[in-house]
């Protein structure tokens, strides 16, 4: 089977991503953070977020827990 330079960088750097998420959760966890405070903010007004991430049994649990002072109206949402 030839694999041309693309196809073997590619599946390299596939390898080095997932190994990447699996070594550093607390990474992935702030990356998380950063990404739902982005979307709650669209439609809330954020007093505070707390994002858990933990490896139960092999699985990815995630908590998440958002406090708002009210919902923005509809005239401001994006």
């Amino acid at each position: 089977m030839n694999f041309n330079v693309a196809e073997i960088g590619a599946n390299r750097l596939e390898k080095v991503l997932l190994k990447d998420k699996k070594e550093y959760p607390q990474r992935i966890c702030g990356i998380l953070k950063s990404e739902m405070k982005f979307i709650l903010e669209n439609y809330l007004e954020l007093t505070n977020l707390n994002l858990n991430l933990e490896i139960v049994d092999g699985e990815y649990e995630i908590k998440i827990k958002a406090k708002a002072k009210h919902i923005k109206s509809i005239g401001t949402l994006p």
